[in-house]
C-alpha cells in the first residue's frame, strides 16, 4: 500500500482532505493507507522511528511551527529524499522558502478535487518513472502498488499473488516476467516464490521468516546462492 500522511491542525479541513483523497485514490486504483496528524511533534516522532511514509501532506501554518521546517528536518537530519511533500497553505508568498525542500508541489486552500487528482496523477508518473511502483490488472481493476510495500509474489497456477502487510491482490501472469522488472532487493528462493528481502527477518536452511512470520520454503536449487544473499542482507540490518 502507500501509506500517506496528512499533517494539519485544523479538525475540519482534514476530516474533509481526507475523504477527498480517499475517493480519488480509490478511483485511480491506488491502494493506501492514510493517517491523519494535528500535531507536528507527534509526525516528526513517527518519522523518527522510520515508519515508511511515501506522501506528504504537510500544512506550513501549523500551531506551534512551520511545516517547512518538518520539511527540512526530513531532508536535512532524518536524509529522508525518498519521501515526497505536498505544502499546504492559505497564502501563496510561501512558494520560495519551500524550494530548498524539493516538494512535489504545493497546494493553495480552498483545495480543489480536480487540482489534488492532478498531484496524485504526478505522483504516479514520478513513481512510474523511477521503477518504484508496480501496475496491474486485477478482477476489481488497475491496482498500483509501491515495490516497497510487497512482501512477495507468489505464482499459483496462472495467476500471481502479490502479497502485503495489508492484504493480497491476485492477476493473471508468470513469475519469469515479474523478475525482469523488479528491483534487485527481490530475491528468487522458489519456482514458485520472488521474496522482498527486507521482509525476511531470519533464515534456517530451507526456509525464510517473513516480518509477519510467515514461513517460504527455499527450494534446493537455490539455495547455496539464496543464502549467502540472505546472510549478508540480515547481517546488514
Amino acid at each position: 500500500m502507500f501509506q500517506i500522511a496528512i499533517c494539519d491542525d485544523d479538525a475540519i479541513f482534514l476530516q474533509e482532505f481526507h475523504k477527498t483523497l480517499e475517493d480519488i485514490t480509490e478511483m485511480l486504483g491506488m491502494e493506501c493507507n492514510i493517517k491523519e496528524w494535528q500535531e507536528e511533534k507527534e509526525l516528526k516522532e513517527s518519522l523518527t522511528k522510520q515508519p515508511r511514509v511515501d506522501l506528504l501532506f504537510l500544512d506550513i501554518e501549523l500551531k506551534d511551527s512551520l511545516g517547512v521546517e518538518l520539511g527540512q528536518y526530513i531532508r536535512e537530519i532524518l536524509g529522508n529524499y525518498q519521501l515526497q511533500i505536498v505544502y499546504i497553505s492559505h497564502e501563496q508568498s510561501y512558494a520560495m522558502q519551500l524550494f530548498e525542500t524539493t516538494p512535489l508541489d504545493f497546494l493553495v486552500k480552498p483545495i480543489t478535487k480536480e487540482r489534488l487528482e492532478s498531484v496524485l496523477k504526478r505522483y504516479i508518473k514520478k513513481q512510474e518513472g523511477t521503477g518504484k511502483l508496480f501496475t496491474c490488472k486485477t478482477a476489481q481493476g488497475m491496482v498500483m502498488l509501491p515495490f516497497a510495500s510487497i512482501m512477495y509474489f507468489q505464482s499459483r497456477g496462472h495467476k500471481l499473488i502479490v502479497h502485503t502487510m495489508e492484504g493480497q491482490q491476485e492477476f493473471y501472469g508468470k513469475l519469469e516476467e515479474v523478475e525482469k522488472f523488479v528491483p534487485e532487493y527481490f530475491v528468487r528462493i522458489h519456482k514458485s516464490f520472488l521474496v522482498n528481502e527486507y521482509f525476511i527477518t531470519s533464515y534456517r536452511y530451507d526456509k525464510v521468516c517473513l516480518l509477519d512470520q510467515q514461513q517460504l520454503n527455499i527450494s534446493r536449487s537455490y539455495i547455496n546462492e539464496i543464502q549467502k544473499r540472505i546472510r549478508k542482507h540480515v547481517e546488514d540490518m
